[in-house]
């Protein structure tokens, strides 16, 4: 475990040279909601303007 905490490298454990578990090094969840999206959604245009156009689920 100490290993694994200290390179951040996963180890796999076996049981008679069979795969049975991963360790992989705890990485804590972020705090703020919108920091999980952080890296991973991109913003194509304009999304704050209102759209002048008419939607077919509203007639």
């Amino acid at each position: 475990m100490d290993e694994v905490q200290r390179t951040g490298v996963p180890m796999l454990i076996t049981k008679n040279g069979r795969p049975v578990a991963e360790l992989r090094p705890h990485r804590p969840r972020p705090t703020n909601f919108l920091g999980v999206w952080k890296g991973l959604v991109i913003v194509k245009g304009d999304i704050i303007s209102p759209v002048n156009q008419k939607w077919e689920a509203l007639e």
